[in-house]
Parts: C-alpha cells; sequence; structure tokens
C-alpha cells in the first residue's frame, strides 16, 4: 500500500536548508523563522509525526488483509474438499437411480401381470394366485393364499388345532385417535367424540368438568396448572376465619368485608374521605403469605357516569407494617371488571390497594379478587357416554414432562390407573359413565387426550381351523371393517365441505348429508318445535319465561337498564309488559344510543334463546331499533358478564317485528341483559320487547328419503352436543329401531320404501351434521372361510368396498389420503381404480399419477406427481448477494426451514 501526498496552490515554501542558504543568515534567524512556522501550525502534529501515524495505519491494514486472505484461503479449501466429497455421493446418487429405476420398471411389469392374474382369478376364484415377482435379492415372493396365511398366523390362530396366544393391534386405535388430534386442530374445536372415539386437544376448557378440576389453565392449546382464586368470599369483616377485611375508613354501610362478599346488593366499600388518595386503602389479611400473581379489579358509580378508582397500587406485607409494592396501574372509568398482571409474584399474608385518585371525589371498589399460582393441577374430563359393558379401552396423549393419568367408568366412584398406548382390561368394572384424570405437574403441559373403548360385541373370535380355541381380532366399527371406515369418513369429509361451500342437504347415490344450514331436510308436518341457527339443529324451546310486568319487580324478578329517559318515562320493565304494539311502551335510555337492558331471575335459568322486537313506528323512531349488541349472562362466580350470543349489522326492521336468536347454553344463569353499542341511525334507542326462552327437549324427524331397492345394512353419522340419540325407520314410521349405534353397520330386517331419521334431542343439545348411508345385499361385508391344510394354518379374510360416489368436476368426491402416525410412516399402495361390470367384470385404472394429472388432486408442495405420488426431494431456493470479499469472491445467503426437513443430503449452486 502506497500513500499520494499531493498539494495544490502556487506559493514557495521554503525548507530549512533554503532558508540557510540565503545569504547565509545566522541560526538564530532561522530559529526565528522556524518557530514562526511553528506557531503558523498551532500545536498541529508536524508532517513527520503525521507520515509516521500513516505507516503505522498502513501496516495494520496489511496485517488484517493478510489474516483475511489466510482465512479466505482455508475456507476455499474446505469447500473444494467439500465439492469433491458431493461429487462423489452425486455419482453414487446416479448409480444407485439407475438401479431404483430399473427395479421400478420391472415392478410395473410385474404389477400388470398381477392384475392380469387377478383377472384371471375374478372368472375363476378357486385358482391359486402366485406372485411371480422377484425382489432385488433375487428371492421370489410367496403365493397370496402363504401371504395371507402368514397374516393370519400372526394374528394369533392356533397351531395344530390348538389355542393360539391371541394378538390384538393397538397401533391402529391409537392411529386414528392421533388423526383425530390433527382433525380437531384443523377444524378448531377442542372436543371431538364419535362412535367409540373421544379426543380433547385442549383449545379451550369444553372438554374440562371446572367443578371437580383445580388449578388449571389451557393456553395455546396445552392444559397446565394455572392459578386459582383464593379470595374468600366474606360474610363479615373477620368472617370466615382467618381472613380480616379492613379498611381506612368506611361510609355507612359499606365496609371493607364488602368488597369481598361476591354479589350482594351493597357489596362495595364506599370511602367518606373528602378525598381518594389521602391515606385512603382497602385491606385483606389472608391469614398466611401466599404468592399473588394477577389481580382483579372494579370499581363502581360514585356520581352519574363517574366511578371511584383511577390511580391505584397495591402492596404487600408480612408483619401488616411495612409493605413492599406489588403493582400499580390506571382504572378506567367503566364499572367492568380488569385484571392486572403482577410482574414479580412474591408471598405476602396482607395485601393492601391504596386509592391514589379517583374519578370522582370518593373511593369506591366492588372487587378486590386475588389468584395464586399452584403448582400442580388435576383435570378431570365431562362425562363420556359409553355403551353398558365395556370391556377395553386404550388411552393415548401428547404431552411435556411426567403426567399420570386415570380412567373410572362410574362417574370417578373408582379410578384405574392407566399405562398410555396399552390395552387396558376393565372387565372388573361396570358403568356407562366414562371420565379420565391428568395430574399435571408444575412444569408439565397435556397437550392432547384420548380414549377408545371396545365392549365384547366389538371383539370378535376367530376360530383356527383345527377346531382349537381361537383368538380376539380388532373388528371394532370405527377400525376394523374398511367398508365402513370408508363410509364414515366419506360422510365426515361431505360435513366439511358442505360447510366450506354453505349448501344445504343433498344426497348422493345412497347417501345423504345434512348440515344444518337451514331447515330443508327437516319434515315441517311433523317437527313443531325445532329451530335451526348457525349450521345446528336445536332442540325445542319453551316460550317466554319472563312474566308480564308490572314495574320493575312486579310480579318477580327484577327489571333494570343503564339509564332510561325521564323525559318520556321510558322505564326498563316496559321492555317486558308484552304490550307489543303500545308506542309509549317501549324502552329507551336517557339521550343516548346505545346502553343495556337487564332482567334477573328469582331463581337461575339456562336460556338459550331469546327475541327482540323493533318499536311499532314507521317514522324515525324505528331507526332507533338495536344494530350491534351482546347478549350476556353474569357469571356469580367469575363476577363478571359473560357474553353468550354477538350479533352484528341487524338491519331492515319493520315496525313491530320480532327476530329470534338461538345460541348453544348449558349453564344456569340468574342475570342476562342485552348490551347494545349501536342502532340504527336514531338519536334514541328504543326497544318494545325483550323475551327469554329456555330449551325443552324435542325429536324432530327428516323428510323422507326414498329407496328404490331392498337394504340389508345401514351406516348413521351424526356430530352433536349435548345428549342425543337416535331412532331409525324404512316404513314412513310405522316401526321403528330406536336408540341405534352411530358409525355402526345396523343390520335392517323387512321392507319399506324411504328412511327417516328420529333425533332426540335433550334441552340445551343441538345437532350439527347428520349423515346415514345404505347398502344392499350385493355387498360383501367380510368372509371368513377355513384355510386348507391340516396343520391350524391360518385363514382368509375377503372384503369388497363397493361404497358409491357421484361426482363431477363442479362437486368432486374429495378424499383425504391420511398418512398414519407410525414410526416409519410407510402407506400400502394406493390406487385409483374403476369398476366396469360388463360380461367380464374388469377394473381398470383411471389414474397412474403423471405430472398431468397434478390438477386432479390437492395437494401441496412436497408432493410431486410424475408417474407416481412421492415426497419432493428436490427444492429450489433462490439466493441472496450480501457482500464481495477482498478476494474478489462473493458471498450469497439463502433461507432454510429447518422444520421442512427431516435430512439435507447436500446443496448444489446452480
Amino acid at each position: 500500500m502506497s500513500v499520494r501526498i499531493v498539494r495544490t496552490g502556487t506559493g514557495v515554501v521554503k525548507d530549512h536548508h533554503e532558508l540557510a542558504n540565503k545569504g547565509m543568515r545566522p541560526h538564530a534567524e532561522i530559529d526565528s523563522y522556524l518557530q514562526e512556522m511553528d506557531d503558523a501550525r498551532e500545536n498541529k502534529p508536524s508532517l513527520k509525526a503525521r507520515f509516521d501515524d500513516l505507516i503505522k495505519k498502513d501496516d495494520e491494514q496489511d496485517r488484517r488483509l493478510n489474516g483475511i486472505t489466510d482465512g479466505v484461503t482455508s475456507i476455499h479449501g474446505a469447500l473444494t474438499s467439500v465439492t469433491n466429497k458431493l461429487n462423489a455421493v452425486e455419482a453414487t446418487n446416479q448409480v444407485q437411480d439407475s438401479r431404483l429405476s430399473q427395479i421400478e420398471q420391472k415392478n410395473l411389469q410385474q404389477d400388470q401381470a398381477i392384475l392380469k392374474l387377478q383377472g384371471d382369478a375374478s372368472s375363476n376364484p378357486n385358482a391359486e394366485v402366485v406372485a411371480a415377482r422377484k425382489d432385488r435379492n433375487g428371492k421370489i415372493f410367496p403365493s397370496l393364499k402363504s401371504r395371507l396365511d402368514d397374516m393370519q398366523s400372526k394374528i394369533g390362530t392356533g397351531g395344530n388345532g390348538g389355542g393360539g396366544g391371541g394378538y390384538l393391534d393397538i397401533q391402529t386405535p391409537i392411529n386414528v385417535m392421533k388423526n383425530f388430534f390433527r382433525d380437531a386442530e384443523g377444524q378448531n374445536v377442542s372436543v371431538i367424540q364419535t362412535g367409540s372415539v373421544y379426543v380433547d386437544v385442549f383449545k379451550d376448557g369444553t372438554g374440562i368438568d371446572p367443578t371437580r378440576s383445580t388449578g388449571f389453565l389451557t393456553v395455546g392449546g396445552k392444559v397446565s396448572g394455572g392459578i386459582v382464586d383464593i379470595t374468600p368470599v366474606m360474610t363479615g369483616p373477620n368472617s370466615p376465619s382467618p381472613y380480616v377485611a379492613t379498611a381506612s375508613n368506611a361510609y355507612d354501610i359499606y365496609y371493607a368485608w364488602k368488597a369481598f362478599d361476591v354479589g350482594t346488593k351493597d357489596g362495595y366499600w364506599y370511602s367518606y374521605s373528602k378525598e381518594a388518595g389521602k391515606g385512603t386503602w382497602l385491606q385483606i389479611d389472608l391469614g398466611e403469605p401466599k404468592s399473588v400473581s394477577k389481580v382483579d379489579l372494579q370499581s363502581g358509580l360514585v356520581s352519574g357516569s363517574n366511578c371511584g378508582l383511577k390511580d391505584w397500587e397495591i402492596v404487600g406485607s408480612n408483619d401488616g407494617t411495612n409493605f413492599e409494592p406489588v403493582v400499580k396501574g390506571l382504572h378506567p372509568n367503566d364499572t367492568s371488571i380488569k385484571e392486572y398482571q403482577v410482574p414479580a409474584p412474591k408471598a405476602y399474608r396482607y395485601y393492601r390497594i391504596n386509592v391514589l385518585t379517583s374519578h370522582y371525589t370518593y373511593a369506591l371498589v366492588k372487587r378486590f379478587k386475588l389468584y395464586e399460582n399452584v403448582d400442580d393441577c388435576t383435570i378431570i374430563t365431562k362425562e363420556i357416554s359409553v355403551p353398558t359393558g365395556v370391556t377395553k379401552t386404550i388411552v393415548t396423549s401428547e404431552f411435556a414432562g411426567l403426567p399420570t393419568f386415570d380412567i373410572s367408568l362410574n362417574d370417578g366412584a373408582i379410578w384405574n390407573s392407566v399405562d398410555l398406548n396399552k390395552l387396558l382390561d376393565l372387565s372388573g368394572l361396570s358403568g356407562s359413565k366414562m371420565r379420565l384424570r391428568a395430574t399435571i405437574r408444575k412444569e408439565d403441559y397435556v397437550e392432547s387426550l384420548g380414549v377408545t373403548w371396545f365392549t365384547d360385541d366389538t371383539l370378535m373370535t376367530v376360530p383356527s381351523a383345527g377346531g382349537g380355541g381361537g383368538s380376539k381380532i380388532e373388528a371394532d366399527p370405527v377400525i376394523g371393517s374398511m367398508l365402513l371406515y370408508d363410509t364414515v369418513n366419506l360422510m365426515r369429509t361431505n360435513f366439511r365441505q358442505s360447510e366450506v361451500r354453505n349448501v344445504s342437504r343433498y344426497s348422493l347415490t345412497n347417501m345423504v348429508i345434512d348440515s344444518f344450514k337451514d331447515a330443508a331436510g327437516m319434515d315441517p308436518a311433523v317437527n313443531s318445535n325445532v329451530f335451526v341457527s348457525g349450521g345446528s339443529l336445536f332442540s325445542g324451546f319453551s316460550g317466554n319465561i319472563i312474566p308480564t310486568m308490572t314495574g320493575d319487580t312486579t310480579p318477580s324478578g327484577k327489571a333494570s337498564a343503564s339509564s332510561y329517559s325521564t323525559a318520556y318515562n321510558t322505564y326498563p320493565w316496559y321492555a317486558f309488559d308484552k304490550n307489543t304494539t303500545g308506542t309509549n311502551s317501549v324502552w329507551a335510555p336517557q339521550n343516548t344510543s346505545t346502553g343495556w337492558l337487564q332482567y334477573e331471575f328469582p331463581s337461575p335459568k339456562i336460556v338459550s334463546k331469546y327475541t327482540v322486537q323493533a318499536p311499532n313506528a314507521t317514522d324515525v323512531n324505528l331507526q332507533g331499533s338495536p344494530k350491534n349488541w351482546t347478549f350476556e349472562a353474569y357469571d356469580d362466580a367469575s363476577s363478571k358478564w359473560i357474553a353468550l350470543d354477538t350479533r352484528t349489522n341487524e338491519t331492515g326492521w319493520t315496525p313491530s317485528q320480532i327476530r329470534q336468536y338461538v345460541f348453544f347454553n348449558t349453564k344456569e344463569y340468574t342475570k342476562y341483559r342485552i348490551n347494545i353499542t349501536a342502532n340504527n341511525g336514531h338519536s334514541l334507542l328504543l326497544v318494545q320487547e325483550l323475551g327469554m326462552m329456555v330449551s325443552e327437549a324435542s325429536s324432530p324427524v327428516t323428510i323422507a328419503e326414498k329407496i328404490t331397492n331392498t337394504i340389508s345394512k345401514i351406516v348413521v353419522v351424526a356430530e352433536f352436543d349435548g345428549l342425543v340419540t337416535f331412532d331409525l325407520t324404512i316404513d314412513d314410521g310405522l316401526t321403528w329401531l330406536k336408540d341405534i349405534k352411530l358409525d355402526s353397520l345396523v343390520d335392517i330386517t323387512g321392507s319399506g320404501k324411504s328412511i327417516r331419521i328420529r333425533m332426540n334431542i335433550a334441552e340445551g343439545s343441538k345437532v350439527n351434521s347428520l349423515g346415514y348411508a345404505w347398502f344392499d345385499d350385493s355387498v360383501e361385508l367380510i368372509k371368513i372361510t377355513p384355510a386348507t391344510g391340516g396343520d391350524g394354518g391360518g385363514i382368509a379374510m375377503i372384503q369388497v368396498d363397493k361404497v358409491g360416489v357421484v361426482a363431477s368436476p363442479q362437486f368432486p368426491s374429495e378424499v383425504n389420503i391420511t398418512i398414519p402416525e407410525t414410526t416409519d410412516f410407510k402407506l400400502p399402495p394406493i390406487e385409483v381404480l374403476r369398476f366396469t361390470p360388463s360380461a367380464n367384470d374388469q377394473v381398470s385404472t383411471v389414474a397412474t399419477f403423471s405430472s398431468t394429472e397434478a390438477w386432479n388432486y390437492d395437494h401441496d408442495k412436497y408432493v410431486v406427481l410424475d408417474g407416481i405420488m412421492h415426497l419432493k426431494t428436490a427444492f429450489d431456493l433462490d439466493v441472496v448477494e450480501e457482500f464481495s470479499l477482498p478476494s474478489g469472491n462473493t458471498v450469497y445467503s439463502f433461507t432454510v426451514n429447518a422444520e421442512d426437513f427431516i435430512d439435507i443430503e447436500r446443496i448444489e449452486v446452480t
């Protein structure tokens, strides 16, 4: 590296020698000139010092560049070595690809030969078909008969006529449950119960019984140790013991303990201090130190719309004198309950809230709740209805850590410990109310939990050829019969597609699908009390259970509202007086277009339907009708309003129009309200009438589906919530098969011309989807015939699948090819075939999975169709130029998602 110094200008710079040669000047004069030059530099470094500094920097840069050059040389050598290795691997792969191509060609020829042999066998079923295939080691495959015999011997038939040891495949039901885990996650539901399978993926706490479970939390599809409410329900200043509630002061009867009494009429603490913040506080003594991780606070109205809590801080103490900060915040000016997280929980016995400022003069606290983290939690599922006589079960789960599991058949009276993924013998127990229990440590969590069960009639004994004791093989309807499995899955696939396409009831060949987008599939002549809403068929409903009100509290219950118009005296009870035409008999809040209207029942009710009536007006007052709202219930346990139903953009009201709304609810509440956040444009909100209804049991019947053939089997599939049983008739209701088993092959006797399904829906229950399919005698389900040979060989099991499918380009028949969750993720061969009935019945291939057929299949980026359907093994990625090295080489980068690949063999740059 070199440094060039360039000067500009025309002036002459004289150095020491030039000055010394001009008339032999004395040293004193020369020194004066040098001093003058130094003064002109103003203490700046001399040129020599600056040159020396530049040389040092130059040397340092040279050393750094030499280091970079050495590193680049080392990297280049390593890349050359990697390239040589990749070339060698590529050469090996090319040889292997060539060999595999030859093997695939041979296999294709052999497959064609076997298809021909199978075609010949169809005309001569007694002929033995031999697969003349050889594997890569030159060994001949055994005959089909030998292979079936070998499979049967693995099932466990007794040799020499003796009793076989018995073998039950448990991996298949485990895989089925795991596939249901993924289905539930894909549908964004927590619980699925179908046939003899129950799974919960904990999207929420739907499947958990909160009355029997302790300290759990469901977040992000996981259930783990959570938080528990440690706040006592106070009935006095020191009752119950050992709790003590105190305050800096209290006004009248609004004592400190009233902030902890949960829901009484005067249940709040109210300070008489003229100004909040001057030593104003509320305190609870828990009796022992506890670590609080969350706090709930609620204030109340002090004057007008102003509440008594704004700036606040919570402090903790273990001696009642020395307090430390816990959490602080700013509370909004409303009466809602707000949650506040404690950033660094620490155990204290005394917790005190200091009210620093108020939205009005005085302090008012209605709720002061404390929550503690728990180390462990126990969850118990809600009741799982199973048939009487369950003798075997398999439980599987996905979890982290060391949770333990138990199972009960008698509603939790007796618990049996569970070994996951093993067949559990429950023959010593009895009952039809199954529950699962999981005990989860603080550091553990459970992501999914599933169970499948078997009764004696779902396990059949296969006799050995020699007549000895047989063994049990799986014949459960959900997983044992391919015909049944295909049919059930076909109907469930149609459920999802009908929901996506928003279509109503429709028929396929020998099959009916109804996802209840409307009531088209229900017979109006026999159904007087059913309701279809939001893709569900609900049970019937009562009439309006609110009495005809003559005042806010008469004859019973209590009507209330956010406010009412004092100018027009539009009292809350006017919306419950059953006057549907009176122009002055409406509820309207005070000078606002929003507000809430409430009715409190004398005793808890399970409301699941409500009605809203528009005002009897033809002028601008009709625009006061509600537009956006939530229908809510007050939960005493959490002291919160719970949204049960939400409606938006309810427009186009006509005078006195009554609209009805249905939602799913199974919990009792005393207080219900409609909280209206917008009307249709008027300055005032107007409600003529608000009604509430409870669910009642009903038995709706479907319309008749005509049948032209004599059926021998029928399969009914349904998705529902609550308690529902199903009946079946093929003679238009003259005789009924009652309480049929879902997802099973139901035997049909007699003859008829139409099929109807009756759904017995208990109160508070609903049906979300219904499908049924039927078969005639031409369908051979399972043939079991003794094998030839006298030494206890196996048996041949032949199953014929003839599910009728109707499809078109507009409405294709979609089939999900599920990859079982086995250890190696291998599938048996998959073919798309067409059966052509003729003089010589033929099965022909209609899909070869070529690249031109790829558009026929819905597949992701990891699947390739190029003559066979297989996983994609080569991916092209775009690179980004990052920077250039001094050597002239350029550094590029690209992004690889490691979760997309199990293994990466090589990376090529093109």
